[in-house]
C-alpha cells in the first residue's frame, strides 16, 4: 500500500525523503519498490502523528480523522493489509497514451499497487494514441471518448464512480476503497481461455444472476497483453496493454438463472490503427478481463483470466500384443493406451512396418486400434505411435516389435464318428474292419487347426449344407430317419481365405438293438475272416 494513503501530504514528503536518505542511502524516487515503502512507512509511524485505517462494523474501509500517536508492529501491519473486504473486484480503465510523460509514470504506479496484492482491482491501459499523436486504437480512442476524457492519463473507476485525471498516485488508494466498498448486484462471472494456436484464443464465459429480478446488462471483454507490445514516453512497456474486445454485447439474465458464451478470437484478423495485425501474440502473455454492468450505471462485477497451459497427451503405453511378444497371430489388430491429462481430444498417428524406424501407415486416428491387414508368417514387425491434442501438443511412444508365428497349414477333420467303427447312440461299441455303421443319434465332431484363425466351417450332409460354424471345434446332433448311405463333409476357411476340407461315408442302421447285440456276440466269436465276409 503506498504510504500517502496514511499521511497528511506536507508530513508524508518530509517523513519519506528523510527516512529514506538516512537509511536507505539515496534520493527518494516515487518508482522504487513497494517493500521499501513498507519499511519507510514502519519506521515513520514511530515519530509522527497519522490518521490510520480502521475497520468499522459493516466490514467497508474506513479512515479515522484522530491524531494519534501508534506503533506499528510487523504483526499489525499485516493485519491492515490483509483487512480488506470488498464488495466485488474494481476495474480501472486507464485513458493512455505513448506521447505523455506523466503516462510513464503513471504507468509504474498503478500496476506496483497491482502487484503488491493490496487491492482487489483489475486494470486495463486504453493506449489512444502513438508517440506521433496519431490515433493508435480506434476501439481504445472510442472508449475514452464515451467518458469524456480530456486530459492523459485518466483512470476511470467503476464505469465512473470514481476518477482521477493526471498521475495522481496518492489519490488512488482512496478510489479503490470508495468503489471497492459498493454495493452491487449480486452477479458472479467465470470466464476459461483456451490457447488453439496460431494466435487464436478460444474465450469461454459463465455469469450467474443470484438477483430475484432479471438483470438487463452489457459485457466489455478487453483483451489485453501482460507486457504490452507498446512503450510509454519513458521506454518502459505498458502492462496490460489493450488490444481489442472479446465481448461487447447486450445480455439478459433471468432472475436466478445463467447466461454463457463463447467466441473465438484471431489476431491475425485484427490490429491497430498503423495496420499491424496482433497474429504476433504469443499464448503466456495474455489477459482477458471482463466487466458486466447495466446500460448507464456502473459496474457489478469484474473477472480476468489468463491462458491454461496446455499439458501434451499422456506417452501411449501398453502395447498388444506386448513388446517383444513372439508367435503372434497374422491377424492381429494393434492396440495401445492413451489420453491426455488435460481431458482434450486425442488422435493418433501410427508408424508400422517390418524395419526399423517403422514408416508412418496412418494419420489422425481418433480410436487406439490399429489393423494392419494380414502378416505375414515368421516376421517381426515394429511399430509406434504418436499422440496429439488438439492444441498441437505431441507425445510419441517407444518403438516396439513382436514376430508372427511360423506356418501351420490350415486342416480339418471329422473326428467323430471314428472310421471303422460300429457306434450304437452315441456310444463306439467296437472297431469294424471298414466302413462306418451308427444307430440312432450322434454328435458329429470337428476339429480344426490354423496359424492365422478360422473364419468359419461349413457342415454338408449329401452336399447340403446343414449348418456353418465360426468355432474351430464343434459339435452337431445328427439324427437322421431313413436308413441309407451318407455322405459327411466339412469345409474350414481360415482368415486369409485358405480352405481346406474332409469327408466320411456313414450307414445308417434302423435294426432292433437285440438284434445288434446278438449279432455283436457272433461277430466278437468268429473270426475276423468271416465278419469280413458278412459285411
Amino acid at each position: 500500500m503506498y504510504f500517502y494513503t496514511f499521511f497528511p501530504s506536507f508530513l508524508y514528503n518530509i517523513n519519506i525523503y528523510i527516512c529514506y536518505h538516512i537509511l536507505l542511502g539515496g534520493e527518494y524516487n516515487l518508482e522504487d519498490h513497494i517493500v521499501r515503502k513498507v519499511l519507510v512507512f514502519g519506521i515513520s509511524l514511530l515519530f509522527v502523528g497519522v490518521s490510520v485505517v480502521v475497520p468499522n462494523l459493516n466490514g467497508n474501509i474506513t479512515r479515522s480523522s484522530s491524531i494519534q500517536t501508534l506503533k506499528v508492529s510487523t504483526e499489525s501491519l499485516g493485519e491492515m493489509i490483509a483487512y480488506q473486504n470488498y464488495s466485488h473486484t474494481v476495474f480501472v480503465g486507464v485513458a493512455t497514451s505513448q506521447n505523455c510523460p506523466p503516462c510513464h509514470t503513471w504507468n509504474q504506479d498503478i500496476h506496483d499497487a497491482y502487484v503488491s496484492g493490496l487491492y482487489d482491482f483489475e486494470y486495463v491501459e486504453m493506449i489512444e494514441f502513438a508517440h506521433n499523436g496519431s490515433v493508435l486504437n480506434y476501439k481504445a480512442h472510442d472508449w475514452a471518448s464515451g467518458y469524456n476524457v480530456n486530459q492523459w492519463p485518466t483512470s476511470i473507476f467503476d464505469r465512473d464512480y470514481e476518477r482521477i485525471a493526471g498521475n495522481n498516485t496518492g489519490a488512488l488508494p482512496g478510489a479503490l476503497d470508495a468503489c471497492g466498498n459498493r454495493t452491487v448486484e449480486d452477479i458472479i462471472a467465470n470466464m476459461t481461455l483456451l490457447w488453439l494456436g496460431n494466435a487464436t484464443i478460444e474465450v469461454n464465459i459463465t455469469i450467474q444472476n443470484n438477483e430475484e429480478a432479471q438483470y438487463n446488462g452489457h459485457i466489455l471483454a478487453f483483451i489485453t497483453e501482460i507486457v504490452s507490445r507498446y512503450d510509454t514516453d519513458g521506454g518502459d512497456p505498458y502492462h496490460f496493454g489493450f488490444l481489442d474486445f472479446a465481448f461487447d454485447k447486450n445480455i439478459s439474465i433471468d432472475a436466478g438463472g445463467e447466461y454463457t458464451d463463447s467466441t473465438v478470437w484471431n489476431g491475425n484478423d485484427h490490429g491497430d490503427a498503423h495496420g499491424d495485425n496482433f497474429g504476433d501474440i504469443t499464448e503466456g502473455n495474455i489477459q482477458v478481463t471482463m466487466i458486466v454492468f447495466k446500460n448507464d450505471e456502473y459496474l457489478d462485477e469484474t473477472v480476468s483470466a489468463r491462458m491454461a497451459a496446455n499439458n501434451p497427451p499422456y506417452v501411449p503405453g501398453e502395447p498388444f500384443p506386448p513388446n517383444g511378444a513372439t508367435d503372434v497371430d497374422l491377424g492381429i489388430d494393434l492396440s495401445w493406451i492413451g489420453g491426455d491429462p488435460d481431458g482434450d481430444p486425442v488422435t493418433y498417428d501410427v508408424y508400422f512396418n517390418s524395419s526399423s524406424p517403422p514408416s508412418q501407415v496412418a494419420w489422425n486416428k481418433t480410436g487406439a486400434m490399429y489393423d494392419p491387414g494380414i502378416l505375414d508368417y515368421e516376421t517381426t514387425y515394429y511399430w509406434r505411435i504418436v499422440a496429439w491434442d488438439d492444441f498441437g501438443a505431441s507425445t510419441g511412444g517407444a518403438t516396439w516389435s513382436f514376430t508372427t508365428t511360423n506356418h501351420t497349414e490350415l486342416k480339418v477333420s471329422i473326428i467323430k464318428p471314428m472310421n471303422k467303427s460300429f457306434y450304437l447312440r452315441n456310444i463306439r461299441l467296437f472297431p469294424l474292419p471298414r466302413n462306418i455303421i451308427v444307430y440312432g443319434p450322434i454328435d458329429i465332431t470337428v476339429n480344426t487347426t490354423s496359424s492365422i484363425g478360422i473364419e468359419s466351417v461349413d457342415l454338408y450332409i449329401n452336399e447340403k449344407l446343414v449348418e456353418t460354424f465360426t468355432e474351430e471345434s464343434f459339435s452337431y446332433r445328427w439324427a437322421p430317419i431313413l436308413c441309407s448311405r451318407y455322405t459327411i463333409r466339412v469345409i474350414a476357411f481360415d482368415e486369409n481365405g485358405g480352405q481346406a476340407e474332409d469327408q466320411i461315408i456313414v450307414f445308417k442302421w434302423r435294426v432292433h438293438p437285440l438284434l445288434i447285440l446278438a449279432g455283436s456276440l457272433i461277430l466278437l466269436k468268429f473270426r475276423p475272416r468271416i465278419l469280413r465276409h458278412l459285411l
